[in-house]
């Protein structure tokens, strides 16, 4: 069968269905390992005289320059490249008389559609212009839906963090910097997305955090480990919020976080990085004579070998921190190689190392000497060592099927040193990620896969020690139902069985529209269900953490949420950009710490609570003087409610504002966070608590080849606790970094 008769069949199956399907009413599904199987049998080979090869640049509009790292994507298939360090790309189209449209988008230009005949694309190289926008925009995404869409096409709400924001932020870790994304807040370090977290230290995230699809929570305790996340090389941080377990999983209750990498596509390049900062400790407060800093040092090193793009990247950074026992030190180590990064076949390679000893702050020792711990927790500590391997393989890529291989690696191995507990636990992950997506005919887009992974532990606090296994199958149909109407439709079945207790399975459904009534505004609505398995030290825990014991709970179930959303995004002029989401989510059976029955001051983790969030979450960017002054802001409203008992969910704070204030392209630029008190508590209902707001001022420039940048947070030496009681806030830093390329 050649090419066209396949393209053709395919296509046909799309519109009307396979006769096989009408006769024997077999699912359509089954169809796609047939695909996939000529795909891979060399179908491809029977095409070479009727390829149509579409090459081009893209170019800055004004200043003609070119632009790398641009995402070309053909409309309607599964094709996509990148143009390389000349802005220039090549894509491989089966032959045909039907018209080609391109999608074109780099960050800080407005996304283009470009449409190209192909008779004309083999005479002539395209030159496509992108117009800059005066404001950073995000352009073509893809946590949303698994693959590449504009953020206004996607169903969900979606905030994005460039590598230049980064940059300029002059941040030493990626959760410095997560707080100033669009419906994002921390709690004492622990992130939460539009309220679905609150703090419960032990308590797995209800966030999922991706490194390049890649799952990164540690596999114990289910948390996010922001010290074995990448810096440097950070193309954007991609924010999906609301429960998304349909595509990803478990753990995406509050949303997902995915930390997208550059491709090493600007030949050799080396980066030197380093910062120096000292901690400013309120009179009064002294609780040494020494002065407390923090300092770090990263490089990293890119290089093009043939068709390989190749990223190494080694840091040392340390702190002592600003209250006792806050001392941290951290090595990292990170490569990573990418074959055909311009192609439409990519594949990559990636290794993530990290050694961090880091002393543990519980509790203040009195409110009159809030930055020290009590003298029987001094010097307590812990070590934890992570490594992540893995591997995302394009294995077939063609304009009606694309084929995708994610198999990963995880081992950790954790140590306490506390003065009440000497727990330890090993594990390792293994895991793998399968997804097929077929184009069928125009209308449909239909993506569908597995997961599978087994975690191996050893450990002296769990009780018993478990094995886990998750299993898990995905199937989402996204329809263009017109030119300005989308929809979405998915389910996922997990299933997750560990030892010793009952398996758990989830239906995990989810539905969507999307209407662009233009190019510069659309409006979205979507309901989904979002689920969380218990974590392992949720489940099997037997130890003691500072004087309080806490036993395992063979009885716990997996916790839940429904969440529906009304948004709508625009972008009506090159200086203004909005964007707003009203939501509502509802929860079944959150994990939290709670009394052992029967047994005086024993805790463990139960499943006791039934509750609502609902709120408004929005953001607006402003070019208030073009090219000298911008200002951005967000805004998350949050009404909650413990259905147990009527009143607020702990540790929700009701308002919480960001504005960004900056001058001459960010050199000078001033950052004000506000969150009104929190109604409840878990602990200390009775301690003072109020509303807290801190300023910070960040300024740099460059000389010669270096990126200077000076950074005072806290200008205004703000004393306040970290939403959890009896934890102080950070007191005012000034940190300097320079930072060299060549």
């Amino acid at each position: 069968m050649g090419f066209r008769r396949l393209r053709e069949w395919t296509s046909r199956v799309g519109r009307d269905g396979p006769p096989l399907r009408r006769r024997r009413g077999l699912p359509g599904t089954l169809l796609l390992p047939v695909s996939v199987s000529i795909a891979l049998l060399g179908v491809r080979g029977a095409l070479a005289a009727q390829e149509v090869v579409v090459r081009g640049t893209v170019v800055d509009l004004e200043a003609g320059s070119a632009v790398a790292a641009a995402e070309v994507l053909v409309r309607s298939t599964q094709l996509r490249t990148l143009t390389d360090a000349e802005g220039q790309f090549r894509i491989t189209l089966p032959g045909g008389d039907e018209e080609i449209r391109l999608v074109v988008a780099a960050w800080g230009y407005r996304t283009v559609e470009h449409s190209v005949d192909p008779r004309e694309a083999v005479q002539a190289p395209l030159e496509i212009s992108l117009k800059r926008m005066l404001l950073e925009l995000p352009g073509l995404t893809v946590t949303a839906n698994r693959g590449n869409v504009r953020p206004g096409e996607a169903p969900v709400s979606v905030s994005v963090i460039g590598r230049d924001e980064l940059r300029r932020r002059n941040v030493t870790s990626l959760n410095e910097a997560l707080p100033f994304a669009q419906g994002v807040t921390f709690n004492a370090g622990q992130m939460d997305i539009r309220g679905a977290s609150g703090i419960a230290r032990g308590v797995g995230s209800r966030v999922l955090m991706l490194l390049d699809g890649h799952r990164v929570l540690q596999n114990v305790g289910s948390s996010i480990d922001f010290g074995l996340l990448p810096l440097l090389d950070v193309e954007r941080i991609e924010i999906v919020k609301g429960p998304h377990s349909t595509l990803f999983g478990a753990n995406a209750m509050g949303g997902v976080v995915n930390v997208i990498t550059r491709p090493p596509l600007e030949g050799t390049q080396t980066i030197v990085r380093g910062y120096y900062g000292v901690f400013d400790i309120p009179g009064g407060r002294d609780f040494t004579e020494e002065r407390l800093s923090m300092r770090g040092l990263q490089i990293q090193h890119a290089r093009q070998i043939g068709r390989a793009g190749t990223t190494v990247f080694l840091g040392r950074e340390g702190s002592d921190g600003f209250r006792q026992n806050g001392d941290v030190q951290r090595w990292r180590f990170r490569a990573k190689t990418v074959f055909g990064a311009e192609t439409a076949t990519p594949w990559e390679v990636f290794l993530n190392w990290k050694h961090e000893d880091a002393e543990e702050f519980f509790t203040w020792r009195s409110p009159e000497r809030p930055l020290e711990v009590d003298p029987s927790q001094l010097d307590d500590w812990k070590r934890d060592i992570s490594l992540v391997v893995g591997m995302t393989a394009n294995a077939v890529v063609t304009p009606a099927l694309k084929l995708q291989l994610r198999p990963q690696v995880q081992h950790v191995r954790s140590q306490n040193y506390f003065h009440d507990n000497m727990d330890f636990h090993h594990s390792t992950r293994w895991g793998a990620d399968v997804q097929l997506s077929r184009f069928a005919g125009g209308r449909h887009s239909l993506t569908t896969g597995a997961e599978a992974s087994y975690t191996e532990i050893s450990s002296n606090f769990l009780s018993p020690t478990p094995a886990v296994t998750d299993l898990a199958f995905f199937l989402q149909d996204e329809i263009e139902i017109s030119q300005r109407v989308r929809g979405t439709t998915g389910v996922r079945l997990d299933l997750h069985r560990a030892s010793s207790v009952e398996g758990d399975f989830s239906v995990n459904p989810k539905v969507g529209l999307v209407f662009e009534p233009s190019d510069r505004v659309s409006v979205r609505t979507s309901l989904s269900r979002g689920y969380r398995a218990p974590s392992v030290s949720e489940r099997y825990s037997s130890t003691v953490v500072f004087g309080f014991r806490v036993v395992p709970n063979l009885e716990l179930r997996g916790e839940s949420a429904w969440a529906g959303e009304v948004g709508a995004t625009m972008s009506p002029w090159n200086w203004l950009w909005f964007d707003a989401g009203v939501f509502w989510s509802e929860y079944e059976g959150l994990i939290e710490v709670a009394g052992a029955p029967g047994r005086v001051l024993t805790f463990q983790f139960r499943n006791v609570a039934e509750a609502r969030v609902r709120g408004l979450d929005a953001g607006v960017r402003l070019g208030l003087v073009p090219e000298k002054l911008n200002l951005r802001a967000t805004y998350l409203y949050l009404d909650s409610e413990d259905k147990r008992t009527g009143r607020p969910l702990t540790y929700r704070s009701a308002h919480n504002l960001m504005t960004t204030l900056s001058a001459w392209a960010d050199r000078v630029a001033l950052d004000v966070r506000h969150r009104s008190r929190a109604e409840q508590v878990l602990v200390f209902p009775l301690d003072e608590r109020g509303d807290i707001t801190l300023v910070d001022l960040r300024m740099g420039t460059t000389v010669g080849n270096v990126d200077v940048q000076a950074k005072i947070e806290n200008v205004l030496q703000a004393e306040y606790v970290d939403v959890q009681e009896r934890n102080p806030g950070a007191t005012r830093s000034f940190r300097i970094t320079l930072t060299s390329r060549f």
